[in-house]
């Protein structure tokens, strides 16, 4: 196979899910030429890979009011549905990149390594490998790391956080007083669909699925007690199967294990749901709450959260509980997580949280922003997410166009293209 020429552009994002997306459409509409890569050979991030397919948190806003609106418009499983399928994200996803003349994506490409610029110790892109020993690489005036993982950002130089902050490290009082490198539970989610033909038996309590959400319906929420096949709506499920820790987020071989061992767990309920008439669909991947974090100018933490901060320079605005599922609170016989404080008040993002301590050239955002552990189990959810990639990509977009850094950008600047038509991202909860 030939080799890819090298190419150059104004932003590159790198990661194309619910934070990176927006961050690309984001700048596109700000009048940025954007590429955007992905190392899956196919967009959308956690539906596609973890099959976290329903959004919590608040607000929807922006792009993803608008990805939400194709959901539910073109492709909804079922009329009032509350969760879409992978296939649904990837084709609206898909929809609103074509509409982007700016925008180009890469799939099945993996960043290996981070380009510096020759005057300066700034990011200048990345190198991609997309077999070994097979690179190019793609320059930029910005990056927006959009891994989740904040490998990019790591492997950038950047300072990074991994598992819990002890109590001193930022005056948490949920913060435990030595820290360590416990991070959230994984979790492998399911679909499960009845088998036409097949008469519906009685079906044992469903010991190992923490949470089932029918398909269809207003009025069903997540539910304390499983929602067992046949109960309420026979036709389709989304499924939480157990929770497992793992030993490091960062390691492929880690998560390999925590596969494994979240298998072993889920496998007599599976068997149980294939001989009651149903079939299951298991995610590609176990999901991974947490990863690396970045530190950058300014450190989000549960006192933030709490006391529903909204600094001058806030991009995006978050609404959701600490979710913080914590290994050593998961129920080795259900898998539940014992959580503190899950209604807080609501909250801005800064911008400095998005700009990555020391670095030139880069802003970090989504899974991997600057946060406390604690305060991570917030923002990490995928309507949270998208503000902030969208907002990094309006900021990206203005740092090319003026040649400025990500630091020297008054935010201002930021907040006022981000309130314009095209990009109509939410501000503030005055603002419905």
């Amino acid at each position: 196979m030939a080799q890819h020429d090298d190419l150059s552009t104004d932003i590159l994002v790198v990661g194309a899910g619910a934070s990176g997306l927006p961050a690309a459409i984001g700048a596109a509409r700000a009048g940025a030429k954007v590429i955007c890569i992905e190392e899956d050979p196919v967009v959308g991030g956690a539906p596609s890979d973890y099959y976290v397919c329903l959004f919590y948190g608040r607000p929807i806003t922006g792009i993803l009011a608008e990805l939400d609106h194709l959901l539910k418009t073109k492709y909804a499983p079922t009329a009032r549905a509350q969760f879409f399928l992978p296939s649904g994200y990837q084709r609206a996803w898909r929809e609103l990149i074509a509409a982007e003349p700016n925008l180009h994506v890469i799939p099945a490409a993996r960043a290996v390594s981070v380009l510096h610029r020759r005057d300066s110790d700034a990011v200048a892109g990345v190198t991609v490998e997309v077999i070994p020993g097979r690179t190019f690489n793609i320059s930029s005036k910005v990056a927006i790391d959009a891994t989740g993982s904040g490998v990019v950002s790591d492997l950038a130089g950047c300072t990074v956080m991994y598992g819990r902050d002890a109590k001193a490290d930022f005056g948490e009082p949920h913060a435990p007083d030595v820290g360590d490198d416990q991070v959230q539970a994984c979790t492998w989610m399911y679909f499960i669909q009845g088998i036409p033909g097949i008469e519906d038996k009685p079906r044992a309590r469903a010991v190992h699925v923490n949470v089932g959400i029918p398909a269809r319906g207003e009025d069903h929420l997540p539910h304390a007690e499983p929602v067992l096949p046949g109960e309420t709506d026979p036709e389709l499920y989304l499924q939480w199967g157990c929770a497992v820790e793992c030993r490091d987020t960062r390691d492929p071989l880690a998560l390999a294990e925590a596969h494994a061992k979240a298998y072993e767990v889920m496998a007599p309920e599976l068997d149980r749901l294939h001989e009651n008439g149903h079939t299951v669909h298991l995610a590609p991947r176990i999901g991974v709450r947490e990863c690396r974090r970045i530190r950058g100018e300014y450190v989000i933490t549960e006192n933030d959260i709490t006391g529903g901060v909204f600094p001058d320079d806030t991009v995006a605005v978050a609404d959701y509980g600490f979710d913080d599922w914590r290994p050593h609170r998961v129920s080795e016989e259900r898998g539940n997580v014992d959580e503190f404080g899950a209604a807080t008040a609501r909250y801005g993002i800064p911008y400095r949280a998005l700009i990555p301590q020391g670095v030139n050239g880069l802003l970090a955002v989504g899974k991997c922003m600057s946060g406390t552990h604690i305060a991570q189990s917030s923002f990490r959810v995928m309507p949270i997410a998208g503000s902030i990639g969208q907002a990094a990509g309006v900021a990206a977009a203005l740092c090319a166009k003026h040649n400025a850094q990500p630091r020297d950008l008054d935010p201002e600047d930021v907040r006022a293209v981000l309130r314009k038509k095209q990009q109509h991202l939410q501000l503030s909860f005055d603002d419905n």
